[in-house]
């Protein structure tokens, strides 16, 4: 036989209802549109002291003190006219006699035999109320400016330190003030749950800076909305950051200068060391030139006396030319890198000039380079001392051919079989450019970066002084050396020439 199971309860079973409504520990009654009690819950009936069957058919001034019963009646018919809810916060008295608020709220009813009602419930703030005042004295305290205020824009509370922000007197102009300085700025401000950081001030008191921080319309007890809001100064953390980003920026630029400071001793010990090479260079140059006249002089003699002669000295005597050539181009460069003396610079004709002095030299490079000229200045005429100037074109010359052909005299060590070097001019940055590049093996970047320090040199037959005294006749002449070169397709020196005469240091023209 089938187990009979018992039938389910129904939502819609008013007995089912009615058992739910009197557990819910919320206070609900129901009232006729005479305002008498039709229904009252368990917790309503506790509130009043009362049971059910006292309270049906009578009203609320059948149990409360005269004045209480007319402020209830009076908005119980508010809400049965008008329709429109009522929010209040009423008082009952307690266990003891004392005020215990209540958070009432009332609606109107339709009820389904065509009558109206009036529904209500009571929620007990005492504990609320209780937490609130801990709340409020707690702030008395706490280092954060708060504000409670209410949707129709009064203000329920504000503590000591909000109404310092405000100026100290508590006023609440100035609270109204302070809310609409923020408002302006910030639309969503203070009905919507936000945070943002802003600017506040008031009569009499220091422009400060705070983090705003609003809970948004909440319902807290009262009759109405209200925000909570708070206020951190956080002025003196603004004033640190500022002092700690003034701290930094003094590091860096004490870090700089001390850069420079050390740049500018380590350059004052190499420009005293470059002094007293210059003397040596100058003193051992001058010193081997003569000498070395002297060998020049009786190699040529001795190869007139020889020559033909069967004797079979002529290599022999070529070797010691090209010896007494190379010491001479070495004095040369020594002489070159310790000369200081001021320049004598004259505008020129700089194209002309340049197609003169490779006249000159294209006789003297070996015969497998081939040298193209791409002249640009157009006649300009730019200031410039010659013969310092024909070093440094002569020096960068010789240096393009040696990395091309070395010697010039073994072909198998040339490092192309097509030799080329380009002499260019132009006008750029404000002043004359001229450009020798080659299109040799380039320049080895650990090499790139020390090829302006003097004495370095990867030739077996070097000084290391050609290119530094190169860089010394631009700088001389108020201009730079700039050095480019990528492996396997040569390299590119770059002389820039002012187009001003450059001043000497007593102020005159050099």
């Amino acid at each position: 036989m089938a187990e009979e199971t018992a039938p389910k309860a129904r939502l819609n079973d008013p007995q089912v209802l009615l058992s739910i409504l009197d557990n819910l520990p919320t206070s609900i009654f129901v009232k006729d549109e005479d305002l008498n009690f039709v229904y009252s819950n368990a917790a309503h009936c506790k509130m009043i002291g009362r049971s059910e069957e006292e309270l049906l058919g009578h009203s609320d001034k059948d149990f409360w003190p005269e004045e209480a019963a007319r402020q209830f009646l009076e908005r119980d018919w508010s809400v049965i006219d008008t329709g429109e809810e009522n929010i209040s916060e009423e008082f009952v008295p307690g266990d003891r006699g004392e005020p215990r608020p209540l958070l009432t709220r009332k609606a109107r009813l339709a009820g389904p035999d065509g009558r109206i009602y009036l529904i209500g419930t009571n929620t007990d703030v005492t504990e609320i109320k209780h937490r609130e005042d801990q709340y409020k004295a707690l702030t008395e305290t706490v280092p954060v400016g708060v504000l409670q205020l209410e949707e129709d824009g009064t203000v329920a509370f504000a503590n000591p330190l909000l109404n310092a922000y405000c100026g100290g007197d508590g006023a609440a102009e100035s609270k109204f003030d302070l809310i609409n300085q923020i408002k302006e700025r910030h639309p969503e401000f203070p009905g919507t749950a936000c945070r943002f950081e802003t600017e506040i001030s008031a009569i009499g008191m220091p422009r400060r800076t705070v983090i705003v921080i609003s809970s948004g319309w909440l319902w807290i007890g009262g009759q109405q909305r209200s925000a909570i809001i708070s206020f951190v100064d956080i002025s003196e953390m603004m004033e640190l950051r500022r002092i700690n980003d003034e701290v930094s920026r003094l590091n860096i630029e004490l870090a700089e200068n001390m850069k420079r400071l050390k740049e500018a001793q380590d350059e004052l010990v190499k420009k005293g060391r470059m002094e007293q090479l210059g003397q040596l260079t100058a003193t051992v140059a001058h010193e081997l030139r003569n000498p070395l006249g002297s060998v020049r002089t009786s190699a040529f003699l001795v190869e007139r006396k020889l020559k033909g002669k069967g004797l079979d000295v002529d290599v022999q005597i070529d070797r010691i030319n090209k010896g007494v050539i190379r010491c001479d181009n070495i004095i040369t460069q020594l002489l070159d890198f310790s000369r200081t003396r001021q320049l004598n610079c004259q505008p020129g004709d700089l194209d002309q000039w340049l197609m003169q002095v490779l006249d000159e030299e294209a006789k003297k490079l070996p015969s497998a380079v081939t040298i193209n000229c791409d002249l640009g200045l157009q006649d300009e005429n730019i200031p410039f001392d010659p013969a310092r100037l024909h070093r440094a074109i002569v020096n960068l010359l010789s240096n393009a051919c040696e990395a091309l052909v070395g010697q010039g005299d073994d072909q198998s060590k040339f490092v192309r079989p097509d030799p080329v070097i380009t002499l260019s001019t132009s006008r750029r940055d404000g002043g004359a450019v001229i450009t020798v590049a080659d299109n040799g093996p380039g320049i080895p970047p650990e090499v790139l970066a020390r090829i302006r320090e003097p004495l370095f040199t990867t030739k077996s037959f070097g000084t290391g002084l050609g290119v530094p005294a190169i860089e010394n006749i631009a700088i001389q002449h108020g201009g730079r050396l700039d050095i480019s070169s990528v492996l396997g397709q040569g390299a590119v020196f770059t002389l820039w020439l002012p187009l001003v005469t450059p001043r000497r240091e007593d102020g005159e023209a050099a």
